[in-house]
């Protein structure tokens, strides 16, 4: 998920900024304005640019010209706004306003070529979620293509060079807001499609039809942890329910709980997803606690946060986001360092290496 600055000229400081404080690259909300921008340890308030409404992801792009360092930013579902920003300079470089009956699912990938880019959306006519692939200069759309699905959400561009989707089932419109409109209809999906021809290639679902697949991360031997969110009427069920499912091979599968308890206060609402540490890492944001599997599904530990939410990794570094703290862990110590926050990240959060 979170990427450091591979490719933008500054990696050369990656051995120098494993001993440095973290600068993280994030969304947050100060009163009922949103912003996005880059924390650093001790600021009274992060720097960054106010936004006309809640993003979701923060993608870091190849760097262009004199700009060593620049960002798209993505409104959150259902999004209206796309945002290039110098998060350095604290600069907008280009606002682009969906198109009519366009509506954003939060999240991009970087074509291979890292000249474009592509975002889930949904047809606000038909509700039908697609994949567009967009300039990454002018933002502007160049294709699009059915996402195999309703209500896309992560994406991410496997090393093949094809596409993998999480349509999480779940239609969102503007005029109803976050109101969840099909929820007895879910039909969560993980889809794998041919970026030049958009045509579907494989698809995998799980038994659960309540179970949203929603946010991504890749292991280095392939496997796919991906974070579920619970949308059960009923709340005993989602206490019960899983966290995480793993899509190894083509075969997609939830990973239980162990001993067969779920931790306390789980109630189905996991929040981001990333590889760590050898570990797939699921942050739970209501529920105030970090979990970790293996690429086989073994449950290893837990890890008390209040208001977990945002998870980065990059190198031997990856960092966690709560309501008032961030965990920097660190591959050779045993411990967590831990960093005061004066507003809580959004959802997603992006570990840069300078």
């Amino acid at each position: 998920m979170a990427l450091g600055l591979a490719g933008t000229g500054l990696g050369a400081h990656a051995a120098a900024a494993r001993n440095t404080a973290p600068r993280v690259l994030t969304a947050w909300m100060r009163g009922e304005q949103s912003w996005a921008g880059i924390w650093t340890p001790g600021q009274t308030s992060p720097r960054g640019i106010a936004l006309p409404a809640r993003a979701h992801q923060l993608l870091v792009l190849p760097a262009s010209g004199q700009q060593p360092l620049q960002a798209l930013v993505l409104a959150r579902r259902p999004g209206e706004y796309l945002l290039r920003m110098d998060p350095l300079r604290n600069q907008a470089l280009q606002w682009h306003t969906m198109e009519d009956d366009r509506y954003l699912g939060g999240h991009a990938a970087l074509s291979a070529s890292g000249n474009t880019f592509f975002t889930t959306e949904t047809d606000g006519d038909t509700g039908q979620g697609l994949v567009a692939e967009r300039d990454l200069l002018t933002l502007e759309k160049l294709r699009e293509f059915p996402s195999g699905g309703i209500g896309p959400h992560a994406l991410l561009l496997e090393p093949t060079g094809t596409l993998i989707v999480a349509n999480g089932g779940i239609l969102n419109l503007p005029e109803t807001g976050r109101r969840k409109l099909n929820i007895g209809r879910m039909d969560s999906n993980l889809t794998r499609l041919d970026v030049h021809s958009g045509q579907v290639l494989a698809q995998y679902r799980l038994d659960d039809h309540y179970l949203s697949l929603r946010h991504l991360a890749f292991a280095p031997d392939g496997t796919l942890g991906i974070a579920l969110q619970a949308e059960h009427p009923a709340l005993p069920d989602r206490r019960q329910a899983p966290a995480l499912a793993l899509l190894r091979g083509d075969q997609l599968r939830t990973v239980d709980w162990n001993p067969g308890e779920a931790p306390a206060a789980w109630d189905g609402y996991a929040g981001d997803v990333c590889w760590a540490g050898n570990l797939f890492w699921a942050s739970a944001p209501h529920a105030g606690w970090l979990a970790s599997w293996s690429t086989q599904g073994e449950m290893l530990r837990t890890q008390a946060l209040a208001g977990a939410g945002a998870l980065a990794a990059q190198g031997e570094r990856w960092l966690a986001g709560g309501e008032a703290t961030a965990l920097l862990y660190r591959d050779a110590l045993p411990l967590p360092q831990r960093y005061p926050l004066p507003v809580a990240w959004d959802n997603h959060a992006t570990l840069l290496s300078f």
